[in-house]
């Protein structure tokens, strides 16, 4: 057999060819170093710490001083034991009342997703079908079960109970996972039937790093089964704390933390929520001895008659701003006649927008850098002052969140968090002042006391901006 001689020119040509190949095939194969925790539940690979526990509510000074102020998250264990709601609130039960034909609102996807639509249906038909469907309740307290629900001792305050805002039920066969958001209140959150397991971030300590999607509603769309560290980068290298709650558990939940809920088995919880911007300072005159048999049904809860829209302009009424910055400031512009704003008077629009800004030392220099930075944003022509040119380039459909809003809605979020941290150190600073009038235990003694808090039912809240 004769042998082919390969020319070599023809060898090195097909070396060439094969390298290059190989070159390719390198470089279009996937990064060898992902993220930690890329495509993976939410926070299975992150630091994290575990939630303090306490074994009974403490007394409303103690509460103030040692978790709401300095916005520290506790459960407390066995706290929702002291409810009827936590013996009685079986399904049987709830059935047999003949208020449970009332009209409730029905979640249809227990992986939260917002934009879906929701169904209203009669109590008891969902309490018939809710084992075996995709579906779960998130709906105020009905009037007739608000009985069954004791208020926290540490909320046993005129200045706290008069500042409630809403109580909430939630209830579901489990599997329920909520969206990562925030709330712009203090919650407590007491678990009468099943698990959950809380996923909390310290939102002051990140929050040059979060970008929530839906500033509209403080919440992300990120997959929390499958989290994309690529597309939400600021979703990395977070501190964690964590907390498993069973039947029978309250937690606290501060202020504005970045929270993520999962439930296990039949679950059944209520939230309180109260105005975390109202003056409350526990103290000898608005705080007495416990009434052991103040409910839910004993005081008054502003916004159990509002729109979900109602409740958000007025617990953060920056939302409006957010949604359309070009007709607030033309409005302003207007009052002022003229046609363009400077720095120092788009600072006089942030303090009609956030009124806490009016407040002795409140704008530090942090927060004027947030300002600074917010006018930026909007000086989208960069010549020094806010025109009609830079209103006419921001986007026209306000319910279309893109980079612009999600960027002002950041920085907005920011410059609330840097005010809502001055004031609490103001009001840490009076419950200093005051310690001294507190006995060791925490509580004060007044006789009419428990008519006063009943009595809030019947009182005006108290103004967000008051301190």
């Amino acid at each position: 057999m004769k042998s082919t001689k390969i020319p070599s020119v023809i060898i090195c040509l097909m070396v060439s060819l094969q390298q290059s190949g190989a070159e390719d095939a390198q470089s279009s194969s996937p990064p060898t170093s992902l993220p930690p925790g890329h495509l993976k539940p939410l926070a299975s690979e992150a630091t994290r710490l575990p939630v303090s526990v306490i074994q009974d509510f403490p007394s409303p000074y103690e509460f103030f001083r040692s978790y709401v102020y300095p916005s520290v998250p506790v459960i407390i264990k066995q706290g929702a034991r002291r409810s009827p709601a936590f013996q009685k609130w079986t399904d049987k039960y709830l059935k047999s009342l003949p208020e449970s034909q009332q009209l409730i609102r029905v979640e249809m996807r227990k992986v939260e997703e917002r934009q879906l639509p929701r169904m209203n249906m009669p109590f008891a038909e969902f309490l018939d079908r809710y084992q075996t469907t995709d579906e779960y309740l998130v709906a105020r307290v009905p009037d007739f079960l608000k009985k069954d629900v004791l208020i926290p001792p540490s909320l046993h305050c005129t200045n706290v109970t008069a500042n409630l805002l809403e109580t909430m039920l939630w209830f579901s066969s489990g599997g329920t996972k909520s969206h990562v958001h925030i709330d712009y209140v203090d919650i407590i959150n007491c678990l009468f039937r099943g698990q959950k397991d809380f996923l909390l971030v310290n939102y002051t300590r990140y929050r040059q790093q979060i970008v929530f999607d839906h500033p509209e509603g403080f919440y992300s769309s990120v997959d929390v089964e499958r989290v994309d560290l690529n597309k939400f980068p600021g979703m990395r290298n977070l501190e964690f704390h964590e907390a498993k709650m069973q039947a029978g558990d309250c937690i606290y939940l501060p202020f504005k933390w970045i929270h993520q809920v999962n439930s296990f088995g039949s679950n059944v919880a209520v939230n309180i929520w109260w105005n975390h911007q109202a003056y409350v300072v526990p103290s000898s005159e608005s705080c007495g001895m416990m009434d052991p048999g103040l409910s839910l049904a004993d005081v008054s809860f502003p916004y159990h008659d509002q729109t979900n829209g109602d409740i958000q302009s007025d617990i953060h009424p920056e939302l409006d701003f957010v949604r359309d910055p070009s007709a607030t400031l033309t409005i302003f512009m207007d009052e002022k006649e003229t046609d363009s704003l400077t720095e120092g008077q788009f600072l006089e629009v942030m303090e009609t927008i956030l009124p806490r800004l009016d407040l002795d030392d409140i704008w530090t220099e942090e927060a004027s850098d947030a300002a600074q930075q917010i006018f930026q944003i909007l000086d989208a022509d960069g010549d020094g002052k806010i025109t009609s040119r830079d209103t006419d380039t921001f986007p026209v459909e306000i319910n279309k969140f893109d980079s612009f809003s999600i960027n002002l809605g950041q920085k907005m979020m920011i410059l609330g968090d840097i005010i809502d941290g001055q004031i609490s150190k103001q009001r840490q600073e009076i419950l200093r002042k005051l310690e001294k009038d507190i006995p060791e235990d925490g509580n004060t003694l007044s006789r009419d006391h428990s008519s006063k808090l009943r009595g809030a039912r019947d009182q005006t809240s108290m103004s967000k901006q008051e301190l």
